[in-house]
C-alpha cells in the first residue's frame, strides 16, 4: 500500500479525526462518570463545573469527610502506580514528551497499547484529585490511533510523522474544544522556537473533524462560558506587559519545581509503585486546605472568570457560598484576592508537580492555564485596584493569563493565544494575548517544561536531512558518483514469483524495472506488493510489470537533493538514474546520496559506487 499521493493524507487525517474525537469523548465519559464516584460516593466534595460540559452528579451523596480527601490521591497515585510498573512505563508523567520522542526519534511510531493504559492511568490519577489535565491522555489516543492508520497503510517515516501529529490536534481539538488552537498545540510543542509547518493542514483537518464530533455527542461549543471581554483601553498594555513578566518569572519556577521533583523522585530509592503515591500524599495535604487546587481545577476557574468570589469558588459548599459580583471585579478585599491568586497560582505548581513529575498520569496543559489563569487574575486585579478609573476586566487577564504562562513553559505561542481565542469564541483579546505570549515565550526561550523538544527543526533527528538539502542542491550526480550501481535490476516481463527467490539471493527489495530494449519503466517494491495472497495459479500470471511504481527517474546532471526529494515521496530505496533517450545507466540508494553528503561535508573525494 503506502502513501503515493500527498493528498491520501488529508483523507487520512479526516479519518483520525473521526477516530479520535469518539475517543476523545469515550475518554471524557469515563472520566466523568470516574469523579462522580469518588467525589460524591466517597469524600462527599461539593463540585463547581465549567459551563461547556455535562456534570454526572456533582452532588455529595455522604457528608464531606476531610481525611478521605487526603488519603484519596494516595490511592489514586497507586493505581496509578501500578498501571506504570506493570502493563506501560510510557503511561507515566504528562504523555507530551512521549508523543515528542515518537516525533523526533521513533519516525511517529507509538505503540498500540499506550492510549488504553495511559486513559486508564489517568482517571485513577484525576478522578482521585490528583492535579493533572486530561490532555495527556487524549494526545497518546490521538497519537496511537494516527500512528496506527499509518501503519496500516504503509505509510513511510514522513507520512507517520504528520498522521501522529493530526491524531494529537484532532484530541486537543475535540477535548479543549479548540479546533485551530488543537492543530496548533500540535504542530509548535514539538519544537522551542520553530513549527512543525510541514503537517499544519493535516492537523487542522483532524483537530475540526475532531471538534464536530464531540459537538455532534453533546459538547458544547467551548469549555467555558465567558462574558464580555475586550481591551478597553489601550493603557492596559502596560499592564498586560507586566503580566507577561509575571508569567515568566513564575514559569520558570514552575519548570524548576518540576524538574527538581522529577529528578528527585527518579532517584528516590523506594519502590517505583509508592513514587506517585507519595506525591499524592503532597496533592491530599495541600488539597484539603486549599480545595481549589484539587483535580483539575476547571470548574474553580469558571466561577472566577464569571467574576465570582474566589475565596469562595472553590470551597466544599460552593454551590451556597457563591456570592454576587461586578463582571469587572470582586467583591472582596483586592489586597488580599491578589494575595489569594498568587498562592493558589504557587500551590498548583506544587500540587501539578507532585503529582505528574513522581511518576502520576496527566497533562500539565490544564495545570498551566490554571496557574496563568491565577497570576492573571492576580495582575488584573492590582491593577484596577490602583488604577479605578480604567475599569480594568479582570476576567480578560485570567484568560490572557491562561495563554501567556503555556506559551512560556512549553515554548508554544501560537497555541497558547489562539487556543484562548478559541475558548473566548472571538478574537477581542487579540492583542493583549499576542502581546503577553510573545513576551513570555521570548523570555522563557532557554528553558522547556517538555525535556523532548528540540530547538528547531536543524535540531530534529527527524529533519537531519531535509534541513540540510542545501549541501544536496550543490552536488549533481554525475559530478558525486563516477559508477551507478547495475545489480537490483529486472525485466517488466519477468514473473513476480521469480523477482522475489532473486530478491532473496542478493537481499534487495526494490528492483529497478527495465522493458526488453533497456528503457527504465519503473520500480517494483516488494515491500508494497504482498504477492503471498495470490494462489499458486495466479502468482504464475503476474509479472512484475503489473505491480510497479511509476517513480521518476534522473538523469546524471540532476541534483542529489532532488534524488533525496524523490526517495521520500516515492517512499522507495532507490532511483534510476537514464540518458536523453530513456536507457537506464544504471542506480543508486539512499545510502549512496548519504555517504555523498557526508564526503562533502568532511570534506573528502567524491565516494566511487563499487560494482557488485
Amino acid at each position: 500500500m503506502g502513501i503515493r499521493n500527498p493528498r491520501r493524507v488529508y483523507v487520512y487525517s479526516l479519518i483520525i479525526g473521526l477516530a479520535t474525537g469518539a475517543g476523545a469523548v469515550l475518554f471524557h465519559t469515563a472520566l466523568a462518570h470516574a469523579e462522580h464516584f469518588t467525589f460524591d460516593y466517597i469524600i462527599g466534595l461539593r463540585r463547581s463545573y465549567p459551563a461547556g460540559e455535562h456534570p454526572v452528579g456533582g452532588e455529595p451523596l455522604v457528608p464531606f469527610n476531610p481525611w478521605l480527601m487526603v488519603l484519596l490521591p494516595v490511592l489514586g497515585g497507586l493505581l496509578c502506580g501500578l498501571v506504570v510498573h506493570f502493563l506501560s512505563a510510557d503511561a507515566a508523567g504528562s504523555g507530551t514528551d512521549t508523543m515528542i520522542n515518537a516525533f523526533h526519534r521513533k519516525e511517529g511510531k507509538v505503540s498500540s497499547r499506550i492510549p488504553l493504559y495511559k486513559s486508564i492511568a489517568t482517571v485513577f490519577t484525576i478522578s482521585s484529585g490528583g492535579s493533572a489535565g486530561p490532555e495527556g491522555p487524549i494526545m497518546q489516543i490521538g497519537g496511537g490511533i494516527g500512528s496506527a492508520i499509518a501503519r496500516f497503510v504503509g505509510a513511510g517515516a514522513r507520512a507517520r510523522r504528520t498522521l501522529m501529529l493530526a491524531g494529537i490536534a484532532g484530541g486537543l481539538g475535540a477535548v479543549f474544544r479548540a479546533p485551530l488552537g488543537g492543530a496548533l498545540t500540535a504542530v509548535e510543542v514539538v519544537y522551542r522556537e520553530d513549527i512543525e509547518s510541514d503537517s499544519l493542514i493535516p492537523c487542522i483537518l483532524a483537530s475540526v473533524t475532531a471538534y464536530l464530533v464531540a459537538r455532534a455527542a453533546g459538547s458544547q461549543s467551548s469549555i467555558f462560558a465567558v462574558p464580555d471581554v475586550a481591551l478597553h483601553h489601550y493603557h492596559e498594555l502596560i499592564f498586560y506587559v507586566i503580566l507577561g513578566v509575571v508569567c515568566t518569572g513564575i514559569g520558570y519556577l514552575f519548570t524548576l519545581f518540576f524538574n527538581f521533583i522529577r529528578d528527585s523522585f527518579s532517584e528516590l530509592k523506594i519502590h517505583p509503585i509508592m513514587k506517585p503515591a507519595l506525591g499524592g500524599l503532597m496533592v491530599g495535604l495541600v488539597g484539603v486546605m486549599f480545595p481549589e487546587v484539587y483535580g483539575s481545577g476547571f470548574g474553580y476557574m469558571q466561577q472566577v472568570i464569571l467574576g465570582k468570589n474566589p475565596f469562595l469558588a472553590g470551597s466544599p459548599d460552593t454551590a451556597m457560598a457563591l456570592s454576587a459580583a461586578s463582571p469587572h471585579g470582586f467583591a472582596a478585599e483586592p489586597l488580599a484576592i491578589v494575595g489569594f491568586f498568587l498562592t493558589v497560582a504557587l500551590l498548583k505548581t506544587v500540587t501539578t508537580s507532585f503529582t505528574v513529575a513522581t511518576g502520576g498520569s496527566g497533562g500539565i496543559f490544564a495545570p498551566a492555564l490554571f496557574i496563568g489563569g491565577m497570576l492573571g487574575g492576580a495582575v488584573g486585579t492590582l491593577a484596577n485596584y490602583f488604577f479605578p478609573g480604567l475599569d480594568i476586566s479582570v476576567p480578560s487577564f485570567i484568560l490572557v493569563g491562561m495563554a501567556g504562562f503555556f506559551s512560556g513553559v512549553a515554548g508554544a505561542p501560537m497555541a497558547g493565544m489562539i487556543t484562548v481565542c478559541d475558548i473566548v469564541g472571538s478574537y477581542a483579546l487579540l492583542p493583549p494575548l499576542m502581546i503577553v505570549s510573545i513576551i513570555s515565550a521570548v523570555m522563557s526561550h532557554k528553558w522547556s517544561v517538555y525535556r523532548g523538544q528540540v530547538k528547531n527543526r536543524f535540531e530534529s533527528p527527524a529533519h537531519y536531512y531535509d534541513m540540510n538539502l542545501d549541501i544536496l542542491d550543490s552536488l549533481t550526480i554525475e559530478k558525486a558518483f563516477k559508477e551507478y550501481r547495475m545489480q537490483a535490476v529486472c525485466e517488466n516481463h519477468m514473473l513476480l514469483s521469480n523477482l522475489e527467490d532473486r530478491a532473496h539471493e542478493i537481499q534487495a527489495s526494490d528492483f529497478i524495472v527495465i522493458d526488453s530494449s533497456s528503457k527504465y519503466r519503473g520500480i517494483c517494491s516488494l515491500r508494497k506488493v504482498h504477492h503471498t495472497k495470490f494462489t499458486d495459479t495466479i502468482r504464475m500470471l503476474v509479472t512484475v510489470e503489473d505491480v510497479l511504481d511509476t517513480v521518476p527517474p534522473l538523469r546524471p546532471d540532476d541534483t542529489l537533493a532532488r534524488a533525496l526529494r524523490v526517495l521520500m515521496h516515492s517512499e522507495v530505496d532507490k532511483f534510476a538514474i537514464i540518458d536523453n533517450s530513456g536507457m537506464l545507466l544504471g542506480y543508486l540508494r539512499f545510502n549512496d546520496v548519504f555517504q555523498a553528503y557526508h564526503d562533502k561535508v568532511r570534506p573528502l573525494q567524491p565516494q566511487q559506487v563499487p560494482q557488485p
